[in-house]
């Protein structure tokens, strides 16, 4: 402090012959009497004459930061006497490019501002007047941006980061907790855009992301989903919501178009081939499959759900895997049975449609009875689930009576009754 008061005194001094106006003031300054200073400043900077000379508003900072201080100052009061410093600091400065009073005494002016309007903040948050605290974290970094774009470095070689974190984030929570949407997502992107990588700040790519994705805007959705990815690489969130937005309002052909290019970036993804091979299931039993070869797709559609349980053996890719298999086996039986004819050929093709058919049934069984195995470890069914498991039972029994193990075929048809039990 000691210091301090020198430097200050010199400053002082430096501005004899100035006006006996402010000589005066500056007599209240140096004995810290800053009660008496204000009115005398709030006078003196009242003179049209006196408002266009850069001193007097540096001396208004530094009365009205200090008196913003004071240990019994009401809040509010505070609050407007460090807001009105603010403003006098900017405007000396911008009277005098060179400020060589900011200069001799290192900025302290305006640092103290901002660690003053800190503390102020943090005493608002913790009585919980969030709105309080919220608007005390605003100013405070206003002051920190403007020393960091003015590059003013403070005493002792104290210096600002480009990135005031704690600031940034306090007044996203408060934001969200004052349900003031717009705001937090402003400040979210200053995490962002940080390039900031603590679990805590998922929170702030989160957010970014879903606007994004529901405005449909593609270079900012994959701007911050690009970023949360390599923060959070180990959490299959983000490759899900990159793939969802990937393949959004898309059909047909220009979503199968998108699910390659998915498989390209994301070759062993759960969700890329669980949900193409569904897609593709799901339009070779449509109308829109009607006059088109989809033979193509019969044969992807094994490959996408095999690459799916490799990833994730989930009772969902077992089921459907098995159920294509049944499917197409009693598609062959429908192909062969179209062929009347009598003639050798004839007889030799739907034979060995049938065999066809057969073998293809049979595929089926590792995926159904690993969907069955997965069922028999679930704790609780809902009533679709129940449908689901008996489906999965009648399939394995089909399977083994063609199989000739009519054995096997009955156990898996009594424990459809069992379900119903679940």
């Amino acid at each position: 402090m000691k210091s301090k008061l020198l430097a200050l005194v010199l400053v002082l001094s430096g501005l004899a012959g100035r006006g006996q106006d402010l000589d005066d003031i500056k007599k209240y300054i140096i004995l810290n009497q800053f009660d008496k200073a204000k009115p005398e400043l709030d006078k003196y900077l009242a003179n049209a004459k006196n408002a266009t000379s850069a001193p007097g508003w540096y001396y208004k900072a530094y009365v009205y930061s200090n008196l913003a201080r004071q240990a019994n100052k009401p809040v509010p009061e505070s609050k407007v006497l460090s807001q009105d410093a603010f403003d006098a600091l900017k405007k000396y400065m911008e009277l005098d490019a060179k400020a060589p009073l900011t200069s001799e005494e290192n900025n302290s002016t305006l640092y103290n501002l901002y660690y003053g309007l800190y503390g102020l903040g943090v005493k608002m948050y913790n009585v919980k007047d969030y709105e309080s605290s919220c608007d005390l974290f605003k100013k405070t970094l206003d002051v920190h941006d403007y020393a960091y774009s003015h590059n003013l470095n403070g005493p002792n070689g104290l210096k600002f980061a480009a990135h005031d974190t704690d600031i940034v984030w306090n007044l996203a929570v408060l934001s969200n907790e004052l349900k003031r949407t717009d705001d937090a997502l402003m400040y979210y992107q200053r995490i962002a855009d940080a390039d900031l990588g603590d679990e805590k700040y998922a929170e702030a790519y989160d957010e970014l992301v879903k606007k994004y994705r529901k405005e449909g805007n593609k270079e900012l959705f994959n701007k911050y989903i690009t970023k949360a990815k390599k923060h959070y690489s180990s959490d299959p969130y983000w490759e899900a919501v990159e793939i969802e937005f990937a393949v959004k309002g898309l059909e047909g052909e220009e979503l199968f178009k998108a699910y390659e290019d998915l498989l390209v970036t994301h070759p062993n993804n759960y969700m890329v081939n669980f949900n193409y091979g569904y897609e593709l299931e799901k339009f070779i039993y449509s109308q829109d499959a009607k006059g088109k070869d989809i033979s193509g797709m019969k044969k992807k559609i094994p490959e996408l759900f095999k690459k799916a349980i490799a990833a994730n053996s989930t009772i969902d890719a077992n089921m459907l895997l098995a159920n294509h298999y049944y499917n197409s086996s009693f598609d062959i039986v429908e192909e062969a049975n179209k062929i009347k004819g009598t003639k050798p050929d004839d007889v030799k093709k739907k034979n060995d449609l049938m065999a066809q058919s057969k073998s293809i049934l049979l595929e089926c069984i590792p995926y159904g009875e690993a969907t069955v195995d997965l069922f028999s470890k679930q704790k609780t069914f809902k009533e679709s689930e129940k449908v689901n498991y008996k489906q999965i039972l009648d399939v394995l029994a089909a399977a083994y009576k063609q199989k000739g193990d009519l054995k096997k075929a009955e156990e898996y048809n009594k424990r459809k009754g069992e379900v119903d039990k679940l």
